[in-house]
Protein backbone atom coordinates (compact mmCIF):
# COMPACT_ATOMS: atom_id res chain seq x y z
CA UNK A 1 0.00 0.00 0.00
CA UNK A 2 1.35 3.47 -0.93
CA UNK A 3 2.68 5.82 1.73
CA UNK A 4 -0.04 8.24 2.80
CA UNK A 5 -2.94 6.08 1.63
CA UNK A 6 -3.45 4.54 5.05
CA UNK A 7 -3.58 8.05 6.50
CA UNK A 8 -6.27 9.02 4.00
CA UNK A 9 -8.24 5.78 4.45
CA UNK A 10 -10.57 7.27 7.03
CA UNK A 11 -11.82 9.87 4.57
CA UNK A 12 -12.63 7.15 2.04
CA UNK A 13 -14.23 5.01 4.78
CA UNK A 14 -16.44 7.84 6.01
CA UNK A 15 -17.52 8.61 2.45
CA UNK A 16 -18.37 4.98 1.69
CA UNK A 17 -19.38 3.53 5.08
CA UNK A 18 -23.04 4.26 4.53
CA UNK A 19 -24.11 4.46 0.90
CA UNK A 20 -27.34 6.04 2.16
CA UNK A 21 -25.24 9.11 3.13
CA UNK A 22 -23.94 9.34 -0.46
CA UNK A 23 -27.36 8.92 -2.01
CA UNK A 24 -26.85 12.23 -3.75
CA UNK A 25 -26.52 13.05 -7.46
CA UNK A 26 -25.29 15.83 -9.75
CA UNK A 27 -24.98 15.71 -13.51
CA UNK A 28 -26.66 12.36 -14.00
CA UNK A 29 -29.76 13.74 -12.30
CA UNK A 30 -29.74 16.88 -14.44
CA UNK A 31 -29.59 14.79 -17.60
CA UNK A 32 -32.42 12.59 -16.37
CA UNK A 33 -34.57 15.54 -15.39
CA UNK A 34 -34.38 17.04 -18.87
CA UNK A 35 -36.81 14.36 -20.00
CA UNK A 36 -39.05 14.68 -16.96
CA UNK A 37 -40.05 18.32 -17.41
CA UNK A 38 -42.39 17.72 -20.37
CA UNK A 39 -43.93 14.73 -18.61
CA UNK A 40 -44.53 16.78 -15.46
CA UNK A 41 -46.16 19.55 -17.47
CA UNK A 42 -48.35 17.02 -19.23
CA UNK A 43 -49.45 15.54 -15.90
CA UNK A 44 -50.31 19.01 -14.58
CA UNK A 45 -52.42 19.67 -17.66
CA UNK A 46 -54.15 16.31 -17.24
CA UNK A 47 -54.87 17.09 -13.59
CA UNK A 48 -56.45 20.42 -14.54
CA UNK A 49 -58.61 18.76 -17.19
CA UNK A 50 -59.78 16.07 -14.79
CA UNK A 51 -60.56 18.69 -12.15
CA UNK A 52 -62.95 20.50 -14.49
CA UNK A 53 -64.74 17.23 -15.29
CA UNK A 54 -64.89 16.23 -11.61
CA UNK A 55 -66.50 19.54 -10.64
CA UNK A 56 -69.26 18.90 -13.17
CA UNK A 57 -69.71 15.27 -12.01
CA UNK A 58 -68.93 15.20 -8.24
CA UNK A 59 -70.49 11.76 -7.69
CA UNK A 60 -68.59 10.02 -10.49
CA UNK A 61 -66.38 7.63 -8.51
CA UNK A 62 -64.12 6.61 -11.39
CA UNK A 63 -63.48 10.19 -12.45
CA UNK A 64 -62.65 11.28 -8.89
CA UNK A 65 -60.33 8.31 -8.38
CA UNK A 66 -58.52 9.14 -11.63
CA UNK A 67 -58.13 12.77 -10.55
CA UNK A 68 -56.80 11.67 -7.16
CA UNK A 69 -54.39 9.26 -8.85
CA UNK A 70 -52.97 11.96 -11.11
CA UNK A 71 -52.76 14.51 -8.27
CA UNK A 72 -50.98 11.96 -6.06
CA UNK A 73 -48.52 11.13 -8.84
CA UNK A 74 -47.82 14.88 -9.09
CA UNK A 75 -47.22 14.99 -5.30
CA UNK A 76 -50.22 17.34 -4.98
CA UNK A 77 -51.47 15.48 -1.94
CA UNK A 78 -53.79 18.22 -0.65
CA UNK A 79 -55.70 18.22 -3.94
CA UNK A 80 -56.02 14.42 -3.86
CA UNK A 81 -57.22 14.52 -0.25
CA UNK A 82 -59.84 17.17 -1.05
CA UNK A 83 -61.24 15.11 -3.92
CA UNK A 84 -61.37 11.85 -1.95
CA UNK A 85 -62.93 13.44 1.14
CA UNK A 86 -65.61 14.95 -1.09
CA UNK A 87 -66.26 11.49 -2.52
CA UNK A 88 -66.43 10.00 0.98
CA UNK A 89 -68.99 12.64 1.92
CA UNK A 90 -71.33 11.31 -0.75
CA UNK A 91 -70.64 7.65 0.12
CA UNK A 92 -69.15 7.03 3.62
CA UNK A 93 -68.87 3.25 2.99
CA UNK A 94 -66.10 3.44 0.36
CA UNK A 95 -63.32 1.37 1.94
CA UNK A 96 -60.84 2.06 -0.85
CA UNK A 97 -61.20 5.81 -0.29
CA UNK A 98 -60.46 5.44 3.43
CA UNK A 99 -57.26 3.53 2.68
CA UNK A 100 -56.13 6.09 0.08
CA UNK A 101 -56.83 8.96 2.49
CA UNK A 102 -54.83 7.24 5.22
CA UNK A 103 -51.87 6.82 2.87
CA UNK A 104 -52.05 10.46 1.72
CA UNK A 105 -52.23 11.86 5.25
CA UNK A 106 -49.29 9.61 6.18
CA UNK A 107 -47.21 11.14 3.38
CA UNK A 108 -48.08 14.62 4.63
CA UNK A 109 -47.04 13.74 8.19
CA UNK A 110 -50.60 14.06 9.55
CA UNK A 111 -50.33 10.81 11.47
CA UNK A 112 -53.46 11.26 13.60
CA UNK A 113 -55.65 11.54 10.50
CA UNK A 114 -53.75 8.70 8.81
CA UNK A 115 -54.35 6.46 11.82
CA UNK A 116 -58.04 7.35 11.86
CA UNK A 117 -58.61 6.45 8.21
CA UNK A 118 -56.48 3.30 8.39
CA UNK A 119 -58.52 2.02 11.34
CA UNK A 120 -61.79 2.82 9.61
CA UNK A 121 -60.64 0.88 6.56
CA UNK A 122 -59.55 -2.09 8.69
CA UNK A 123 -63.00 -2.19 10.26
CA UNK A 124 -64.63 -2.63 6.84
CA UNK A 125 -65.62 -6.27 6.14
CA UNK A 126 -65.04 -5.87 2.39
CA UNK A 127 -61.35 -4.93 2.74
CA UNK A 128 -59.23 -7.13 0.47
CA UNK A 129 -56.24 -9.06 1.97
CA UNK A 130 -53.56 -7.12 0.04
CA UNK A 131 -54.79 -3.72 1.21
CA UNK A 132 -55.22 -5.06 4.74
CA UNK A 133 -51.58 -6.17 4.72
CA UNK A 134 -50.39 -2.77 3.58
CA UNK A 135 -52.40 -0.98 6.27
CA UNK A 136 -51.04 -3.33 8.90
CA UNK A 137 -47.54 -2.49 7.72
CA UNK A 138 -47.98 1.29 7.93
CA UNK A 139 -50.31 1.62 10.94
CA UNK A 140 -47.54 0.88 13.51
CA UNK A 141 -45.43 3.60 11.89
CA UNK A 142 -48.27 6.09 12.30
CA UNK A 143 -48.67 5.02 15.94
CA UNK A 144 -44.92 5.45 16.52
CA UNK A 145 -44.93 8.98 15.10
CA UNK A 146 -47.64 9.97 17.56
CA UNK A 147 -45.54 8.93 20.56
CA UNK A 148 -43.54 11.62 22.41
CA UNK A 149 -40.44 9.38 22.37
CA UNK A 150 -39.61 7.63 19.09
CA UNK A 151 -36.78 5.20 18.41
CA UNK A 152 -35.97 3.79 14.97
CA UNK A 153 -33.07 1.99 13.38
CA UNK A 154 -31.53 0.49 10.29
CA UNK A 155 -29.11 -2.43 10.16
CA UNK A 156 -27.35 -4.10 7.26
CA UNK A 157 -24.77 -6.84 7.09
CA UNK A 158 -23.28 -8.74 4.20
CA UNK A 159 -20.24 -8.91 1.95
CA UNK A 160 -18.34 -6.39 -0.09
CA UNK A 161 -16.06 -6.96 -3.06
CA UNK A 162 -13.45 -4.35 -4.04
CA UNK A 163 -11.18 -4.35 -7.05
CA UNK A 164 -8.60 -2.21 -5.24
CA UNK A 165 -8.98 -3.22 -1.61
CA UNK A 166 -5.46 -2.10 -0.61
CA UNK A 167 -5.93 1.40 -2.15
CA UNK A 168 -2.81 1.01 -4.29
CA UNK A 169 -1.91 3.83 -6.71
CA UNK A 170 -3.26 3.19 -10.19
CA UNK A 171 0.14 4.10 -11.68
CA UNK A 172 1.97 1.34 -9.76
CA UNK A 173 4.51 3.93 -8.64
CA UNK A 174 5.20 6.09 -5.60
CA UNK A 175 6.81 9.46 -4.93
CA UNK A 176 9.04 9.86 -1.88
CA UNK A 177 11.45 12.72 -1.36
CA UNK A 178 10.93 13.80 -4.96
CA UNK A 179 12.00 10.44 -6.38
CA UNK A 180 9.62 8.12 -8.21
CA UNK A 181 9.79 4.45 -7.19
CA UNK A 182 8.06 1.45 -8.74
CA UNK A 183 5.93 -0.46 -6.25
CA UNK A 184 6.73 -4.15 -5.68
CA UNK A 185 4.13 -6.61 -6.95
CA UNK A 186 2.96 -7.27 -3.38
CA UNK A 187 1.93 -3.60 -3.10
CA UNK A 188 0.20 -3.36 -6.46
CA UNK A 189 -3.57 -3.09 -6.82
CA UNK A 190 -5.26 -6.21 -5.38
CA UNK A 191 -8.88 -7.23 -4.95
CA UNK A 192 -10.45 -8.51 -1.75
CA UNK A 193 -13.76 -9.26 -0.09
CA UNK A 194 -14.85 -8.35 3.40
CA UNK A 195 -17.69 -8.77 5.82
CA UNK A 196 -19.32 -5.53 6.90
CA UNK A 197 -21.87 -4.33 9.40
CA UNK A 198 -23.70 -1.01 9.11
CA UNK A 199 -26.02 0.53 11.69
CA UNK A 200 -28.02 3.74 11.84
CA UNK A 201 -30.03 4.61 14.95
CA UNK A 202 -32.31 7.60 15.59
CA UNK A 203 -34.19 8.83 18.64
CA UNK A 204 -36.61 11.77 18.69
CA UNK A 205 -38.12 13.22 21.84
CA UNK A 206 -40.86 15.87 21.75
CA UNK A 207 -39.86 18.78 23.98
CA UNK A 208 -43.16 20.70 23.88
CA UNK A 209 -46.43 21.10 22.02
CA UNK A 210 -45.09 23.62 19.47
CA UNK A 211 -43.11 20.94 17.66
CA UNK A 212 -39.59 21.25 19.11
CA UNK A 213 -37.81 17.89 19.11
CA UNK A 214 -34.57 16.63 20.65
CA UNK A 215 -32.84 14.54 17.97
CA UNK A 216 -30.11 11.97 18.57
CA UNK A 217 -28.40 10.24 15.65
CA UNK A 218 -25.85 7.41 15.57
CA UNK A 219 -24.05 5.78 12.64
CA UNK A 220 -21.61 2.89 12.90
CA UNK A 221 -19.60 0.82 10.44
CA UNK A 222 -17.34 -2.22 10.83
CA UNK A 223 -15.39 -4.36 8.36
CA UNK A 224 -13.30 -7.54 8.47
CA UNK A 225 -11.11 -8.03 5.39
CA UNK A 226 -10.21 -11.43 4.02
CA UNK A 227 -6.65 -10.58 2.86
CA UNK A 228 -5.83 -7.20 4.38
CA UNK A 229 -6.62 -7.39 8.07
CA UNK A 230 -4.46 -4.30 8.67
CA UNK A 231 -7.12 -2.39 6.72
CA UNK A 232 -10.07 -3.46 8.85
CA UNK A 233 -12.08 -0.33 9.57
CA UNK A 234 -14.37 0.53 12.46
CA UNK A 235 -16.01 3.88 13.01
CA UNK A 236 -18.91 5.58 14.72
CA UNK A 237 -20.38 9.06 14.63
CA UNK A 238 -23.00 10.49 16.98
CA UNK A 239 -24.80 13.83 17.16
CA UNK A 240 -27.42 15.30 19.46
CA UNK A 241 -29.32 18.57 19.47
CA UNK A 242 -32.79 20.16 19.51
CA UNK A 243 -34.68 20.87 16.29
CA UNK A 244 -36.55 24.10 17.05
CA UNK A 245 -39.45 25.60 15.12
CA UNK A 246 -38.34 29.05 13.94
CA UNK A 247 -41.70 30.78 13.56
CA UNK A 248 -44.58 28.28 13.31
CA UNK A 249 -47.12 30.89 12.26
CA UNK A 250 -45.00 32.85 9.77
CA UNK A 251 -42.79 30.01 8.47
CA UNK A 252 -44.65 26.70 8.89
CA UNK A 253 -42.23 23.80 9.10
CA UNK A 254 -39.07 25.95 9.17
CA UNK A 255 -36.61 24.70 11.80
CA UNK A 256 -33.14 25.34 13.17
CA UNK A 257 -31.02 22.65 14.79
CA UNK A 258 -27.91 23.42 16.85
CA UNK A 259 -26.04 20.23 17.75
CA UNK A 260 -22.87 18.70 19.09
CA UNK A 261 -21.13 15.92 17.22
CA UNK A 262 -18.25 13.49 17.68
CA UNK A 263 -16.83 10.21 16.52
CA UNK A 264 -13.87 7.88 16.39
CA UNK A 265 -12.23 5.66 13.79
CA UNK A 266 -10.08 2.56 14.09
CA UNK A 267 -7.85 1.14 11.35
CA UNK A 268 -6.27 -2.29 11.75
CA UNK A 269 -7.57 -2.52 15.30
CA UNK A 270 -5.89 0.71 16.49
CA UNK A 271 -7.52 4.07 17.12
CA UNK A 272 -6.58 6.34 14.24
CA UNK A 273 -8.75 9.45 14.27
CA UNK A 274 -11.17 11.08 16.68
CA UNK A 275 -13.28 14.17 16.00
CA UNK A 276 -15.52 16.42 18.04
CA UNK A 277 -17.34 19.66 17.43
CA UNK A 278 -20.63 21.44 16.93
CA UNK A 279 -22.83 22.73 14.17
CA UNK A 280 -26.11 24.29 13.17
CA UNK A 281 -28.51 23.29 10.38
CA UNK A 282 -31.62 25.04 9.06
CA UNK A 283 -34.49 23.58 7.05
CA UNK A 284 -37.08 25.53 5.04
CA UNK A 285 -39.88 23.50 3.44
CA UNK A 286 -41.64 25.09 0.49
CA UNK A 287 -45.03 23.47 0.03
CA UNK A 288 -45.05 19.69 0.04
CA UNK A 289 -42.46 19.22 -2.71
CA UNK A 290 -39.43 21.31 -1.83
CA UNK A 291 -37.19 21.66 1.20
CA UNK A 292 -33.79 23.34 1.47
CA UNK A 293 -31.44 24.68 4.05
CA UNK A 294 -27.89 25.84 4.84
CA UNK A 295 -25.67 24.32 7.50
CA UNK A 296 -22.34 24.97 9.19
CA UNK A 297 -20.17 22.58 11.20
CA UNK A 298 -16.87 22.82 13.07
CA UNK A 299 -14.89 19.75 14.08
CA UNK A 300 -11.52 19.32 15.69
CA UNK A 301 -9.74 16.34 14.15
CA UNK A 302 -7.16 14.50 16.23
CA UNK A 303 -4.99 12.03 14.30
CA UNK A 304 -3.12 9.55 16.46
CA UNK A 305 0.64 9.33 16.13
CA UNK A 306 1.66 7.25 13.12
CA UNK A 307 4.93 6.74 11.22
CA UNK A 308 2.98 7.57 8.05
CA UNK A 309 1.54 10.84 9.37
CA UNK A 310 4.12 13.06 7.69
CA UNK A 311 3.22 11.44 4.34
CA UNK A 312 -0.51 11.97 4.86
CA UNK A 313 -2.46 14.74 3.21
CA UNK A 314 -4.34 15.32 6.46
CA UNK A 315 -3.21 16.18 9.98
CA UNK A 316 -4.67 17.15 13.34
CA UNK A 317 -6.45 20.47 13.27
CA UNK A 318 -9.82 22.14 12.72
CA UNK A 319 -12.30 21.52 9.90
CA UNK A 320 -14.92 24.15 9.01
CA UNK A 321 -17.71 23.02 6.68
CA UNK A 322 -20.46 25.10 5.13
CA UNK A 323 -23.12 23.44 3.01
CA UNK A 324 -26.39 24.07 1.21
CA UNK A 325 -28.70 21.12 0.59
CA UNK A 326 -32.17 20.49 -0.68
CA UNK A 327 -34.72 17.93 -1.81
CA UNK A 328 -37.39 17.99 -4.50
CA UNK A 329 -40.30 15.53 -4.60
CA UNK A 330 -40.68 15.62 -8.37
CA UNK A 331 -43.49 13.11 -8.38
CA UNK A 332 -44.94 10.67 -5.88
CA UNK A 333 -42.36 8.05 -6.81
CA UNK A 334 -39.43 10.29 -7.77
CA UNK A 335 -37.27 12.35 -5.42
CA UNK A 336 -34.11 14.38 -6.06
CA UNK A 337 -31.70 15.26 -3.24
CA UNK A 338 -28.55 17.35 -3.55
CA UNK A 339 -25.92 19.21 -1.57
CA UNK A 340 -23.01 21.53 -2.26
CA UNK A 341 -20.31 22.13 0.34
CA UNK A 342 -17.09 23.96 1.09
CA UNK A 343 -14.62 22.77 3.73
CA UNK A 344 -11.57 24.46 5.12
CA UNK A 345 -9.08 22.25 6.94
CA UNK A 346 -6.42 23.89 9.08
CA UNK A 347 -3.44 22.00 10.45
CA UNK A 348 -0.17 22.85 12.20
CA UNK A 349 1.66 21.79 9.02
CA UNK A 350 0.93 24.06 6.08
CA UNK A 351 1.04 21.18 3.58
CA UNK A 352 -1.76 19.45 5.51
CA UNK A 353 -4.09 22.47 5.37
CA UNK A 354 -6.56 22.42 2.52
CA UNK A 355 -9.65 23.77 0.79
CA UNK A 356 -12.27 21.36 -0.55
CA UNK A 357 -15.37 21.93 -2.67
CA UNK A 358 -17.95 19.24 -3.26
CA UNK A 359 -21.20 18.47 -5.07
CA UNK A 360 -23.29 15.39 -4.41
CA UNK A 361 -26.77 14.26 -5.34
CA UNK A 362 -29.09 11.28 -5.81
CA UNK A 363 -32.28 10.49 -7.67
CA UNK A 364 -34.55 7.96 -5.94
CA UNK A 365 -37.24 6.20 -7.94
CA UNK A 366 -39.79 4.02 -6.16
CA UNK A 367 -41.66 1.32 -8.03
CA UNK A 368 -44.14 -1.44 -7.24
CA UNK A 369 -42.61 -4.76 -6.11
CA UNK A 370 -43.14 -7.86 -8.29
CA UNK A 371 -45.52 -9.43 -5.77
CA UNK A 372 -48.60 -7.69 -4.35
CA UNK A 373 -48.01 -9.35 -0.98
CA UNK A 374 -44.91 -7.15 -0.42
CA UNK A 375 -46.17 -4.14 1.58
CA UNK A 376 -43.48 -1.59 0.68
CA UNK A 377 -42.27 -0.20 -2.63
CA UNK A 378 -38.87 -1.07 -4.01
CA UNK A 379 -36.48 1.69 -5.06
CA UNK A 380 -33.36 2.38 -7.07
CA UNK A 381 -31.11 5.37 -6.36
CA UNK A 382 -28.37 6.39 -8.82
CA UNK A 383 -25.95 8.83 -7.20
CA UNK A 384 -22.73 10.73 -7.85
CA UNK A 385 -20.32 12.67 -5.68
CA UNK A 386 -17.50 15.01 -6.72
CA UNK A 387 -14.86 16.62 -4.50
CA UNK A 388 -12.03 18.95 -5.46
CA UNK A 389 -9.34 19.26 -2.79
CA UNK A 390 -6.43 21.72 -2.91
CA UNK A 391 -3.68 21.75 -0.32
CA UNK A 392 -1.87 24.92 0.70
CA UNK A 393 1.70 23.77 0.00
CA UNK A 394 3.81 20.90 -1.26
CA UNK A 395 4.63 18.07 1.13
CA UNK A 396 8.47 17.93 1.21
CA UNK A 397 8.38 14.29 2.31
CA UNK A 398 6.67 13.38 -1.00
CA UNK A 399 7.81 16.03 -3.47
CA UNK A 400 8.86 19.57 -2.45
CA UNK A 401 7.96 20.97 -5.89
CA UNK A 402 4.42 19.61 -6.43
CA UNK A 403 1.37 20.82 -4.49
CA UNK A 404 -1.27 18.15 -4.11
CA UNK A 405 -4.52 18.68 -6.02
CA UNK A 406 -7.17 15.93 -6.03
CA UNK A 407 -10.34 15.42 -8.06
CA UNK A 408 -12.40 12.61 -6.55
CA UNK A 409 -15.43 11.00 -8.20
CA UNK A 410 -17.81 8.41 -6.80
CA UNK A 411 -20.81 7.15 -8.72
CA UNK A 412 -23.11 4.20 -8.33
CA UNK A 413 -26.60 2.98 -7.63
CA UNK A 414 -28.44 1.45 -4.69
CA UNK A 415 -31.22 -1.10 -5.17
CA UNK A 416 -33.41 -1.43 -2.09
CA UNK A 417 -35.83 -4.39 -2.11
CA UNK A 418 -37.99 -4.75 1.03
CA UNK A 419 -39.50 -8.21 1.49
CA UNK A 420 -41.57 -7.63 4.62
CA UNK A 421 -42.32 -4.55 6.68
CA UNK A 422 -38.96 -4.85 8.48
CA UNK A 423 -36.73 -7.16 6.44
CA UNK A 424 -35.26 -6.56 2.99
CA UNK A 425 -32.15 -6.79 0.83
CA UNK A 426 -29.94 -3.97 -0.43
CA UNK A 427 -27.38 -4.07 -3.25
CA UNK A 428 -24.97 -1.25 -4.07
CA UNK A 429 -22.66 -0.86 -7.08
CA UNK A 430 -20.04 1.89 -6.81
CA UNK A 431 -17.05 3.15 -8.78
CA UNK A 432 -14.48 5.51 -7.25
CA UNK A 433 -11.75 7.39 -9.06
CA UNK A 434 -9.20 9.92 -7.83
CA UNK A 435 -7.07 12.02 -10.18
CA UNK A 436 -4.22 13.75 -8.37
CA UNK A 437 -1.11 15.79 -9.12
CA UNK A 438 0.78 13.19 -7.03
CA UNK A 439 0.89 9.57 -8.24
CA UNK A 440 0.60 8.35 -4.62
CA UNK A 441 -3.08 9.32 -4.58
CA UNK A 442 -4.24 8.36 -8.08
CA UNK A 443 -6.50 5.37 -7.71
CA UNK A 444 -9.67 3.69 -8.90
CA UNK A 445 -11.84 1.10 -7.25
CA UNK A 446 -14.99 -0.80 -8.15
CA UNK A 447 -17.08 -2.29 -5.35
CA UNK A 448 -20.18 -4.40 -4.96
CA UNK A 449 -22.01 -4.39 -1.62
CA UNK A 450 -24.87 -6.75 -0.88
CA UNK A 451 -26.68 -8.04 2.17
CA UNK A 452 -29.91 -8.28 4.15
CA UNK A 453 -31.37 -5.28 5.97
CA UNK A 454 -33.54 -4.83 9.04
CA UNK A 455 -35.56 -1.73 9.92
CA UNK A 456 -37.66 -0.86 12.92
Amino acid sequence: MGMGLRADLIFWAKANAAPRACRLLAMAAVVGLSGLAPAAAQDASEQSRLYQQMVRNPTNHDLTFEYARVATANADYEAAIGALERLLFYNPKLTRVKYELGALYFRLGSYEMAKRYFKEALASPDLDPVTRGRIQAYLPDADKQLQPSRFSGFFQTGVRYQSNANYAPATGSLLSGGTLFALPSSSQKRSDVNWFGLAGLAHDYDLNSRGDVLETRFAGYLTAQDRFSDLNVGLFDISVGPRIALAPELLPGATIKPYIVGGNTWVGGSSYLSTGGAGVALNFPTGTRFAWGPSFEWRHADFKNSPLQTFSGYGSGNWYTGALGGSWQIMQTLRLEGRGLYRRGESDLVYQSFDAWGLEAALTWEFAPPFVSIPRNWSVSPYVKYTNTRFDAANPNIDPTIVRRDNQWSTGAILNTPITKAIGFTTTLQYDRTNSTLPNYRLNNFSVIAGPTFRF
